[in-house]
């Protein structure tokens, strides 16, 4: 046991001279005696111990005894010297990704990241506790929380989110949150480097808490299926990150139903590429790598199959280096000018506005020469897409554009702020907008514009009857069309995850990868959530303190403030009892 304020043991000497005061001052006390003959053996009695007999027979004394021990007792505020927690406000900055699903010594690196935010919670001192989890857009859970029980409840209800975590956000987002206090941020991790978390910390304490170690795992690091002719064939790669050689079985199945097994042999450090060369139709294949490692997250992949090549109608009068340029690369097109009735599973090809009556399919729109144009005088900007992809867009002239034809699409190549290709969903269907005329430009006449025809082409029929790939937990706005109430969400179970309104609410993926069915009715959309393909190695890093000298080190005082409290308090009823002691006469 220590003391805050050892200086008020000075009382005790205040007690011994209360205690001399009792012995020396002068009391005389009334003694019955029946006669004189015993007076002398009473005097006897008294002198053989008179110091105690004043005592035994003062009540006041002793309390005001204890009352003064109490109160030096409460003054000096005894503490223990024991492990608590360093700084005022504390960060949690939580890692969701998938790795951390990752298991070792009976337990996932997650679970062993919850219990080390559990036993910090438990050394609480009424401290300020913020929890951020560091997804792709780190979020506050929990903001500056005084109550460790709300502390603890909060650190329990966390998941995983198997996205591919987002520390240095995260950490920007901490580090402007600490402001002037004496802050303690905590990092709990698989990977969290040094270098990364150096560079940002600047003068505050971090401690990173990385969990993990060194697993055999195997990796099933992609899976495709494609069409040709009237055959269906995949492919998958393996990865055997382990320091042994592994024989495992690799699966191909689709509701449920294996269509294809083969066992495949690696070597430590290698990939190995298993050819599927035969396989039934089906909307979409799930392959798996039937391995007993620490690591399930990355055993299993997806694909959906894209429908048979469908033809392209082309509504009206459209530039005829549009469906020639189709034609080049071995696609059936047709001219419609009515007769919408005829048209079976396609492709739509409209330039300017679409005519009533046609059915929902998917659609490229191109942007007739109108009077309200735009000049192009900034240079492009490309965004990332399977669209232009080997096109070498930025190349093209363009002289003026349009108005995009739609605001819910994404814009995949602009100019100054304005879109000039666009891709995304209509009415449930997918759309490919060109906000320019094919004739103020000199498209036609590079390379790339075959390529881009080819690349849309396979995109508008892979999205058919499909919403997409998403990202775990990744939320946006569907146009789904006019569906008139709720759209459900199914496993490839068949399990029920929920609903939400197109029309009210954006729609969130799930977090876990694999294979969902979105219904609407009578329809039914596949859309695909995918693993990060860098949350397919689980690495892992050392743990490690940055700053560690400016903040107190983590061995803390903790004062026990109920004991002194109610010392004081003792003390205060004491003081209260001898006063009525006093007026009642009873100390006497």
């Amino acid at each position: 046991m220590h003391f805050a304020n050892p200086a008020y043991f000075f009382l005790a000497g205040l007690i011994a001279f209360v205690i001399l005061l009792y012995f020396f001052r002068k009391k005389y006390r009334a003694v019955v005696n029946p006669s004189n003959l015993l007076w002398s053996e009473v005097m006897n009695e008294w002198q053989a111990s008179p110091w105690l007999k004043k005592l035994q027979h003062n009540l006041i004394f002793w309390l005001q005894l204890a009352a003064l021990f109490l109160l030096m007792f409460a003054l000096v505020r005894p503490f223990w010297q024991s492990e608590a927690v360093a700084g005022e406000h504390l960060i949690f900055i939580v890692d969701p990704s998938a790795t951390m699903s990752a298991e070792s010594d009976g337990g996932t690196r997650f679970r062993f990241a919850k219990k080390d935010m559990m036993d910090l919670s438990e050394k609480l001192q009424n401290q300020e506790v913020t929890i951020i989890n560091a997804g792709q857009k780190p979020e506050i859970i929990l903001n500056r929380e005084p109550s460790k029980k709300s502390v603890k409840k909060a650190v329990g209800s966390l998941g995983l989110t198997f996205e591919h975590e987002n520390i240095e956000e995260a950490v920007k987002l901490a580090v402007s949150m600490a402001g002037g206090k004496n802050t303690a941020i905590h990092i709990f991790s698989d990977i969290a480097s040094k270098e990364e978390i150096q560079r940002l910390a600047g003068k505050h304490f971090i401690r990173v808490h990385n969990n993990g170690e060194e697993i055999e795992n195997i990796a099933l690091l992609s899976f495709g299926a494609t069409r040709s002719g009237k055959d269906i064939s995949a492919a998958a790669v393996v990865e055997n990150q382990g320091k042994k050689t592994r024989t495992e079985v690799f699966q191909v199945k689709s509701e449920g139903e294996v269509l294809f097994e083969k066992d495949v042999s690696i070597e430590p450090g290698s990939q190995v590429i298993v050819d599927v060369p035969a396989l039934p139709e089906q909307r979409y294949y799930i392959a798996e790598v039937l391995a007993e490692d620490g690591y399930q997250a990355d055993n299993v992949a997806a694909a959906i199959l894209a429908p048979a090549d469908p033809p392209v109608y082309a509504i009206g009068d459209v530039n005829p280096f549009l469906p020639k340029g189709f034609k080049s690369i071995g696609i059936e097109s047709f001219q419609l000018n009515d007769n919408y009735n005829s048209i079976g599973d396609g492709i739509l090809l409209i330039e300017g506005i679409a005519p009533e009556g046609l059915p929902k399919l998917p659609v490229m729109m191109v942007s007739k020469d109108t009077a309200k144009k735009i000049k192009l005088t900034e240079q492009m900007e490309i965004h990332p897409s399977p669209l232009l992809e080997f096109t070498e867009f930025e190349k093209t002239y363009i002289q003026t554009i349009a108005e995009p034809f739609s605001g819910d699409l994404e814009t995949v190549a602009e100019s100054g702020g304005h879109p000039l290709i666009q891709a995304g969903f209509l009415k449930g269907q997918p759309a490919i907008a060109v906000n320019f005329a094919i004739e103020n430009s000199d498209w036609p006449l590079q390379p790339g514009f075959p390529i881009f025809l080819y690349n849309s082409y396979n995109w508008l029929t892979q999205q058919s009857g499909f919403l997409g790939y998403f990202q775990p937990g990744e939320e946006k706005w569907l146009n789904l069309g006019s569906s008139g109430g709720t759209v459900e969400i199914f496993d490839a179970n068949g399990k029920s995850l929920g609903d939400f309104n197109p029309d009210k609410e954006n729609f969130k993926a799930p977090f876990a990868p694999g294979i969902y069915q979105a219904s609407a009715g009578d329809r039914i959309n596949y859309f695909s959530v995918l693993l990060d393909d860098r949350e397919k190695t689980p690495a892992y890093s050392e743990s490690f303190v940055i700053n560690k000298g400016s903040i107190k080190g983590e061995k803390g005082v903790r004062e026990n403030e109920a004991l002194w409290l109610l010392a004081g308090i003792l003390a205060l009823s004491v003081l209260l009892l001898e006063w009525e002691v006093y007026r009642r006469g009873l100390g006497r």
